[in-house]
């Protein structure tokens, strides 16, 4: 391992199971070698492997099953990974996504802010529902720099089965984390109601996340409006 001298030698093992795991020597849900044979192919303690591995499974790039290792995490995303479920059933059903529309807008200055662009830079807006047995339980719009998702294509993302953030790694070579999720109670607005079927002003679970990639520039922004009137929402921390 090439060793750089102002990096700590956990963060250099980060990088160095990451460019595996990009250059596909691990694929999805593959197990990675013990963290011993880690530590002898990169020269670093069993330590040190250690907690460059909890960093990891820390930004869903990693999971682990207990007693059994450490696998790769996959590609779904936050909303495709979380379960509906009513209070009573501990399994719940994960949704499923019908692609609404993607479409070119351009940012104001709040989202420019957000997402380190210049005021007026061209977005894509992707807007998705979420089903479970049928009936709609949410509705989630992503906002994505053009500039670093050059010719998104409605068709591509529908092979992908709404999966953006599969998208986002294989087309463009972009690496999403999770990010942090903020959650707040919410009155459905005109746009909101209409699309989830609901009454102007009934009550929502609202979730808004910043996801970057791995250099840590922001490149999603998403906001969703779940119906929890029936069935609770519980994310997810792997695929």
């Amino acid at each position: 391992m090439k060793k750089l001298a102002a990096q700590p030698l956990y963060k250099q093992v980060i990088r160095e199971v990451m460019a595996a795991v990009e250059a596909g020597e691990w694929q999805e849900d593959e197990s990675l070698p013990s963290e011993v044979e880690l530590g002898q192919r990169f020269g670093v303690s069993q330590g040190t492997v250690r907690k460059a591995l909890d960093a990891l499974v820390a930004e869903s790039v990693l999971y682990r099953r207990q007693g059994v290792g450490t696998f790769v995490a996959g590609m779904s995303d936050f909303l495709m990974r979380g379960r509906f479920a009513l209070l009573t059933d501990p399994k719940g059903e994960v949704p499923k996504i019908e692609l609404l529309g993607c479409v070119k807008i351009h940012a104001g200055e709040q989202l420019a802010e957000i997402l380190g662009l210049r005021r007026g830079a061209a977005l894509w807006q992707v807007r998705r529902l979420l089903r479970v047995a049928g009936q709609i339980v949410g509705l989630e719009e992503l906002l994505l720099p053009e500039a670093n998702f050059p010719e998104l294509e409605m068709r591509r993302i529908r092979e992908l089965k709404g999966n953006l953030r599969e998208l986002c790694w294989r087309d463009f070579g972009v690496r999403l984390q999770d990010g942090e999720t903020r959650y707040r109670a919410v009155c459905a607005g005109s746009a909101e109601a209409r699309l989830l079927q609901v009454e102007l002003n009934e009550p929502l679970l609202q979730l808004v996340r910043l996801a970057k990639d791995f250099s840590g520039k922001p490149q999603v922004w998403s906001v969703a409006w779940l119906k929890t009137e029936e069935l609770a929402f519980e994310p997810s921390v792997s695929a």
